[in-house]
């Protein structure tokens, strides 16, 4: 039996029930957090709250959630553990997804977490590579997205990815620069620069983003936030991608171009799963 933790409370699967008037249904009017949970450790799980708690303040469709839902950390933390327990996940690696929704005048917010075991053919498939399409952008305007559950345009692009035999798709916009992938951020080295496409392009404030950047720093390997064109791209000694569940995915075939494992690209991976056990053994420590 599968459990998810719903307002509160733990809950089988098949009993959690989400009202058909709450605006997630009617208008895709939810926000959502995914993140990796390592052997009972949720990564960075403060940032993605801060993230989540700035969307809800920002956005004034989640006024009801701002006052109903508590995001307060400890109190999420003791969800994951509950959550984590009562599906038997202590010695596996999981997806977590937080998930808040807007509710609606018929219907009061809800808050779930879901948790799903990462099987080591899945990690080891991210840890070898991906291939990838490139894309149009199908979203339009620019500036910092929030992370909304209408994930209809990402689902479809991985969905055309599959179908041709790829991992992920990599979108651009109307001015030829690259934004992100349908489920991931992309960075791409040059030979002198490690280069991430800037927020204002449009993209998600991306924690293993973020994260990847101070690695680079702490690696003294020189990462800048700047336009990144479809032709750099294509032109890129080496391509990733990072997601808070897959962490560092090399890009081994980039539309019809095959790609060479990089070592900038290794080095990285090492100092993330490095940075990870780190934090996970001062959290044990902690006796969280």
């Amino acid at each position: 039996m599968q459990w998810i933790w719903y307002n509160g409370e733990l809950v089988p699967a098949e009993q959690a029930r989400l009202s058909v008037l709450d605006g997630a249904v009617l208008h895709g009017a939810a926000l959502f957090e995914t993140l990796r949970c390592y052997r009972g450790f949720p990564f960075r799980l403060e940032q993605h709250l801060q993230r989540m708690r700035r969307w809800l303040a920002a956005l004034r469709l989640f006024a009801s959630a701002r006052q109903q839902v508590d995001l307060r950390t400890p109190f999420i933390e003791q969800a994951v553990a509950s959550l984590i327990r009562a599906n038997d996940l202590q010695s596996a690696d999981a997806r977590l997804r937080l998930t808040v929704t807007a509710g609606s005048e018929w219907s009061q917010p809800a808050c779930f977490l879901t948790a799903t075991v990462l099987s080591p053919q899945q990690i080891a498939r991210w840890r070898e590579g991906a291939g990838v399409l490139l894309r149009p952008d199908p979203r339009a305007g620019t500036g910092e997205r929030p992370k909304w559950s209408s994930y209809a345009a990402h689902l479809e692009a991985q969905y055309e990815a599959q179908a041709l035999g790829r991992e992920e798709v990599i979108w651009f916009n109307a001015q030829g620069n690259i934004t992100e992938g349908a489920t991931s951020t992309v960075f791409a080295w040059d030979g002198r620069h490690l280069v991430t496409p800037p927020l204002h392009e449009g993209i998600l404030a991306g924690i293993t983003r973020e994260t990847v950047i101070q690695l680079c720093a702490q690696e003294g390997i020189p990462c800048i936030e700047a336009p990144l064109s479809v032709g750099e791209l294509l032109s890129a000694e080496a391509v990733f991608l990072t997601s808070s569940v897959r962490e560092i995915v090399p890009v081994t075939q980039l539309e019809d171009r095959p790609l060479k494992p990089h070592p900038l690209v290794q080095q990285l991976q090492t100092a993330y799963r490095q940075l990870v056990e780190k934090e996970r053994a001062h959290d044990t420590s902690a006796g969280l």
